[in-house]
């Protein structure tokens, strides 16, 4: 049973409507050039005949033949199992004909047929008489016979309906046969075409439930096949997408608790008067430190979901970078101590940029702090602002532990990690996809250069100002 609406259905009925009709199209020029291919061969008996029955009306007229004789002579010519030849007069009476007997019959031709032909035309006509098709030539013969001067040769063509018939037969059991096979091919290319498209069906409903463990299997690479392999593509995509998803809630999960539990657990020891009196100050800013974590947290999850979606746009102004560059590492400054970093900024001079000066700020922030995350005791980081052209590139270099090679392609992965085993890395994984994120926006690549255990280096460009 066909199922309506299924590519099948329609791909099987619109292919045998196509098949069909190229048959029905087939039979109607079949037949108009086996009507024109009849009718000529009709024309070429009858003008073989004519040039025959002059000859034996010349022999005749020579040697002075009765018209008894004549007829007798022509019997043969007259009387065939396809077609009867009459040779009659203007007024449609038999002088010679198929029964010599009725030499006084009319025969059954229109009397303008007969005009055409005494004005010279020979005659060629299709008609029906008493429910059966003939087929009708007539011209005037040069010669005379039994004092009719100009005698008139008419053929008639008869059986006509049946030899019709029997080409029809043929051509619609030949046309059955071949609609037969047609569909059963059909059907079984149709069932092949869409095997395909009803198993990604299939997967699609496995793909919503979650499960990305199955994929399409279609040997070819036609446009099926790169639908396939799109889909599977799409299904490994979605995969790590779940499961980066699920790692991400993980990371959060865990970046929440640990600074709740820590709050959590400063809080019972302010109340119940385990934390002395001169060291609660301290425990605040601890507290203060776990909830400031929180924050950033949140937003930089806030940030990533707008940038991805297209909710934050650019505001772009003129704005000295060189000068933005100092605040930030001025702001820096305490995390630096922390770790004895050591901080070399060098520009050529006051480079004024046209960009988006918060956003900017946002990805230098994080470069930072994703290179003093990843730098050791004492090491140093370079910040440098050099013009290129029309641009001032931005260069921000740790000496670190580096990123290895297989890895520099998945950093700008939201919720990646380069160390998941670590746990005094904190963040979870946002600060350089945002960082990429909002350098497409403003339309500029960040590159990224590293070597495993030796340091990583960043560079990006902005257009200088206008």
């Amino acid at each position: 049973m066909l199922k309506k609406n299924t590519i099948f259905s329609r791909m099987f009925l619109s292919y045998s409507f196509i098949i069909v009709l190229s048959f029905l199209l087939f039979i109607f020029v079949f037949f108009y050039l086996f009507h024109i291919n009849l009718y000529k061969k009709y024309e070429d008996t009858y003008q073989h005949e004519l040039k025959q029955i002059e000859q034996q009306l010349q022999s005749q007229e020579n040697v002075n033949w009765s018209k008894y004789e004549t007829a007798e002579r022509l019997s043969y010519s007259f009387n065939n199992p396809g077609y009867l030849i009459y040779i009659i007069d203007k007024e449609r009476k038999q002088i010679l004909g198929p029964d010599p007997q009725q030499s006084t019959e009319l025969v059954t031709i229109q009397d303008d047929l007969i005009k055409q032909v005494l004005a010279g035309e020979r005659v060629s006509e299709g008609e029906f008489r008493n429910g059966e098709l003939r087929y009708i030539v007539a011209s005037k013969l040069k010669t005379p016979i039994s004092g009719v001067d100009t005698p008139i040769m008419v053929m008639i063509f008869h059986d006509l309906t049946h030899e019709y018939q029997q080409v029809l037969w043929m051509i619609l059991f030949t046309f059955l046969i071949a609609i037969v096979f047609a569909g059963v091919i059909l059907w079984f290319m149709s069932k092949r075409i869409t095997a395909p498209l009803r198993e990604m069906s299939e997967m699609a409903k496995h793909y919503a439930k979650g499960d990305f463990s199955k994929s399409v299997q279609y040997p070819l690479n036609d446009e099926i096949g790169q639908l396939a392999k799109s889909f599977t593509d799409m299904a490994k995509e979605l995969n790590e997408l779940e499961t980066r998803r699920k790692q991400y809630i993980s990371n959060v999960s865990h970046e929440l608790r640990s600074p709740l539990t820590s709050i959590k657990g400063f809080i019972i020891a302010l109340m119940d008067g385990t934390i002395p009196l001169d060291r609660r100050a301290y425990y605040y800013g601890l507290m203060k430190d776990e909830i400031e974590r929180m924050i950033k947290l949140v937003n930089d999850t806030l940030d990533m979901n707008q940038l991805e979606e297209g909710q934050r746009q650019l505001i772009r102004t003129n704005y000295n970078l060189t000068e933005q560059v100092h605040q930030i590492i001025h702001n820096f400054e305490p995390l630096f101590a922390k770790k004895s970093l050591d901080i070399h900024f060098t520009s050529e001079s006051e480079y004024e940029v046209y960009a988006d000066k918060e956003r900017i700020a946002q990805v230098i922030v994080n470069l930072l702090q994703n290179t003093v995350q990843f730098s050791k005791q004492d090491q140093r980081i370079d910040i440098s602002l050099l013009k290129d052209g029309q641009y001032v590139k931005v260069l921000v270099q740790d000496y670190g532990e580096g990123i290895k090679e297989d890895q520099i392609d998945l950093i700008w992965r939201r919720f990646y990690k380069v160390d998941e085993s670590r746990t005094n890395k904190t963040g979870a994984g946002l600060g350089l996809a945002i960082v990429k994120s909002i350098l497409d926006l403003h339309d500029t690549e960040i590159k990224v250069q590293s070597k495993f255990g030796e340091g990583t280096l960043f560079t990006f460009k902005l257009p200088l100002s206008k």
